[in-house]
């Protein structure tokens, strides 16, 4: 018992003299945590292996009658292809961008064509996550819903974010600027 106790008395000391040794910025913070969670990220991929290699890029036929074409050419690379139905990346952020604007913002042709544009490459999970660290009053208009999904564009995985703002106090990653700074480290 007194074994434990002296450990947690030297511990206690550590973490005390280690956070009065040198203020540290918030986007060095940011940065430390982004480079903690990708490290254990590789750690675990070296750990259980060689992560599987990436797909091959899809051959397309040539066209044809019952072939309606290839991808349209304005599609960026490595961008995951648009799944219908609430099931690819503007489904779901569709989903998510009108669950967080009233129901009078999604309700016609003309929204839903400015929620579809919005959502051009960006994740639902991503969307959802960020407006949940946000008070409900800071993301609930087309302006500011459309910025955060103009942050999130880009953003495949949230985990690192969820991360991130889990390690940071509740006040450190509740504002779109820290949320955009946050976002961009994990890009």
């Amino acid at each position: 018992m007194r074994n434990l106790l002296s450990v947690l008395v030297i511990l206690l000391l550590l973490t005390t003299v280690d956070s009065l040794a040198a203020p540290v910025s918030s986007a060095d913070k940011t940065h430390k945590l982004v480079d903690q969670y990708y490290a254990a990220k590789n750690l675990w991929g070296s750990i259980l292996g060689n992560p599987p290699r990436p797909l091959p890029p899809e051959e397309y036929p040539p066209d044809s009658p019952n072939n309606p074409g290839n991808p349209p050419s304005n599609r960026p690379p490595n961008c995951p292809p648009d799944g219908g139905g609430g099931g690819g990346f503007p489904g779901r952020c569709v989903e998510a961008v009108c669950k967080q604007l009233s129901r009078f913002d999604c309700d016609d042709k003309d929204d839903m064509y400015e929620v579809t544009r919005a959502c051009r490459n960006v994740s639902g999970p991503c969307v959802t996550s960020i407006c949940s660290r946000m008070s409900r009053f800071a993301c609930d208009e087309k302006v500011e819903v459309f910025e955060v999904a103009g942050l999130c564009r880009g953003v495949v995985d949230v985990s690192c974010i969820d991360y991130v703002c889990s390690r940071l106090s509740r006040f450190d990653c509740d504002e779109i600027s820290e949320l955009r700074e946050v976002a961009q480290q994990c890009r």
